[in-house]
Parts: C-alpha cells; structure tokens; sequence
C-alpha cells in the first residue's frame, strides 16, 4: 500500500515521468497521418522511423541500465529527462525520413533509461509487498500520457501546425526537472522500505546472464512488448486510413486504447500485490496476473477479422488491457528476483529484449500494412503473447521464488 506521504510524492514524480515519456513518443503516432501527407512518406518509411526509436531504445537499454546503477536514481533520471525532451523538441526540425530517424534515435536514447529508472526508485523507496501496487500506479502514466497526447497534439496540430506540437510537448520535460531535483532523495531510515545504495559492489553482467530468471523476462519482453507497442505507433494511423476519421476524429476517438492500457496497468499492480498480502509466494502472484492478461491480449486475434471499425477498436482496447495485466508485474518481477544493486542492470537487459522484438517487428508490420493490409499484423499480435508466456513459465517458473546465489553479485538462478 502507498501510505506514506513521502511515498505518494514519489509514485506521482515516477507517474509524472512516465506520461511525459509517452506523451513524447505519441506526439509522432499523432501527426503521422498529417506528416506522411506532406513529406510523402509510405508506412515503410514511416515504419524506418519508429524503428530508429526502438534501434537506439535497444542499445541503450543496458548502457542507462549500467548508468542508473552507478550515478544513482536522482542524477540519472535528470540526466536522461534533459536529453530526452530536448531531443523530442528537435523533431520540429525534421524534413525526411533521414532528420526524423536521427532525432527518433536522440529521443529513444534518452528514453531507454527511464523504466530503470523508475522500477530502481520503487525498490529504494517500497517493501516487496507494495511495489506491484507502486509500479502499476506509476507504469498507468504510460497510458495517461498517450491519453493526454492524442488530443492535445491533434489540437495543436490542426490549430498551429505538426511542428509546433513537438516544440509544446518537448518543453514539458524540462518542468518536470525543476520538481525532480528538489524532491528526490535516498528514503530516510523511518521510511518503511528496503533502500539501496548506488552498487556497493561492481554489477557482472557475465552472472546475469548466467540466470534462468534473466532469459525468461528477456525473451518474455521480445515476443510480448512488441504488440503493445504497434498498437500505439498505429492505431492513429489505422483509425485515418481505415477508418476514414479525419484528424479532429482522431483526437476525439484514438484515446479509448490507451486509457484502457491505464486502467488494466493500476489493476494488475493492486490484484497481484493484494495476493501477496494474502499468502502467495511472490512470483506465482506476479505470473498469476500476468496469465490473465495474456487471455485478454488474445483479442487481437478478433481485431484481424473482417468487422467493423468500432468492433476492432474494442478489440484493441481490450488487447492493451490486458497489456496492462502483464506489463507492471513483469518489471516488477526484476525488483522481486534480482537484488536492488542489480535492479537497473537486469530492467535494462530485458529492455534490450523488448527493443530487438519490437525492432523486428515493426518493420515486419510497416512492410506487411503496405502489401496485404492489417489484418496478418493482427493476427500476430494476438499470439505473440501466449508465446511469451510459455517462456516465462518454463525459465522463471511459476510455482516457486528463484533461489538466489549466493555470491556476492546475488544473482537469480
């Protein structure tokens, strides 16, 4: 439970962070229909450019991993806000699919650290029983943010121009900045948590990657986050194509998914943490939840048949719903298996796994979207989760909390 004062400040900072994020990768899925019609772009080429995102978003994944565990929570999440959002700003500049990829690769640089970041933050500031709950409150600020993105960016962009929409939302970041310095600190010793220091020994990244645990939520996030991810880089753009909206319809409609997203994200934090509160051995609470959404996510499957937009709308909604169920619970899990100084390094890896699957998958969709439509994409989408599941369960195990070793990387087996 989140009682503690200092600890809802915490959570909202994390939240705040997490909304600006997305707000800044939505700002490009909402003006694509608008920026593909002026630069002339095809969905390959616009696919090229969310691919450089997820490119550098893979990369980078570990390196910020590395970072937050050396510089700590408070320097490195400033750090990567500043980058990130003035890099966001710089897209009102781009010109072709060349300047938009360099500016997409900036921005996803700068990103790649802050899920790290933020999962490092809840195992410093909250006990395992309360951070399913914490991580579910401050992963909704994924979907807030896209929320708020789709109609404030179609306002500014039917009002003052697509350009101007980046340089609005990029500026939001810094604000963010002006609280976070202030505010963050280490907990202090009455704080009801189980704080960690940056690493008091050196991170081997030749352990973690000798751990079962690891492979499974590596492989867990290639086959799973990549769905999630389509679906926020498309949707507007199937809603315009398909759909016939036009761009105030957009910023009327292409809200509902993400604000699902939301909800099932806060839901599928507060179910697991309460069967944990109950009993349960904390990864089979984790995995619990995680199965539920996964039954939901197979409603892709319906989006792929022929029926009506407002019939695959809700499909999608209910896809990313269950997106929700999964993805709090697996970042928590890092927290759950690895030991705090180990935290960032392990988020950061399995980031790296949700970057290649969805770096493959995204040009597959943009290539598939141009010569036979959506529907395959679909299809895929609602299957990739059951795979990602069957991994998880066969490498982390549902039954029983991996043994850790113990040396002094204490690293899950």
């Amino acid at each position: 439970m989140i009682t503690h004062a200092r600890h809802r400040w915490i959570v909202a900072l994390l939240f705040a962070a997490t909304a600006i994020s997305y707000i800044h990768r939505q700002t490009l899925a909402v003006v694509a229909p608008e920026l593909r019609d002026a630069l002339g772009l095809s969905n390959t080429e616009y696919s090229r450019i969310v691919f450089s995102f997820l490119l550098s978003y893979t990369i980078m994944q570990a390196v910020t991993g590395w970072v937050m565990d050396r510089l700590g929570t408070r320097r490195g999440f400033a750090l990567i806000m500043a980058w990130w959002s003035a890099a966001a700003m710089l897209h009102a500049l781009g010109q072709g699919v060349t300047s938009f990829s360099l500016f997409r690769f900036l921005l996803g640089a700068g990103q790649a650290g802050s899920w790290a970041a933020s999962v490092r933050a809840v195992t410093e500031w909250f006990p395992p029983a309360a951070r399913g709950s914490a991580t579910g409150v401050w992963g909704a600020g994924s979907s807030v943010g896209a929320v708020i993105a789709v109609p404030l960016v179609a306002w500014v962009a039917v009002t003052a121009g697509w350009r101007s929409a980046f340089v609005i939302t990029g500026a939001i970041g810094f604000a963010w900045l002006a609280l976070w310095w202030p505010i963050y600190r280490l907990p202090p010793a009455n704080v009801d948590s189980e704080a960690v220091a940056p690493a008091p020994v050196p991170v081997s990244y030749r352990s973690l990657l000798r751990s079962r645990a690891l492979w499974g939520l590596v492989l867990a996030r290639v086959f799973c986050d990549p769905v999630s991810w389509f679906y926020f880089a498309w949707v507007p753009e199937y809603l315009r194509r398909v759909g016939g909206f036009s761009m105030v319809d957009v910023g009327r409609y292409a809200w509902i998914p993400f604000l699902t997203n939301g909800l099932g994200i806060v839901l599928g934090g507060l179910m697991s943490d309460r069967l944990v509160r109950r009993g349960w051995p904390v990864v089979r609470a984790r995995v619990a939840v995680m199965f539920a959404g996964v039954v939901m996510m197979t409603a892709g499957i319906a989006a792929a048949l022929p029926l009506p937009v407002p019939a695959v709308l809700a499909a999608i909604s209910l896809t990313v719903f269950g997106f929700g169920f999964w993805a709090p619970n697996l970042m928590t899990l890092c927290a759950d298996v690895f030991p705090g100084h180990l935290v960032g390094s392990a988020t950061g890896l399995t980031g790296v796994g949700a970057g290649v699957g969805g770096m493959m998958f995204t040009l597959l969709a943009g290539w598939t979207i141009d010569h036979f439509g959506y529907r395959p994409v679909f299809l895929a989408g609602g299957v990739m989760p059951l795979v990602a599941f069957t991994v998880l369960a066969m490498l982390v195990g549902v039954g029983r909390s991996p043994r850790l070793k113990p040396e002094a990387e204490g690293v899950a087996s």
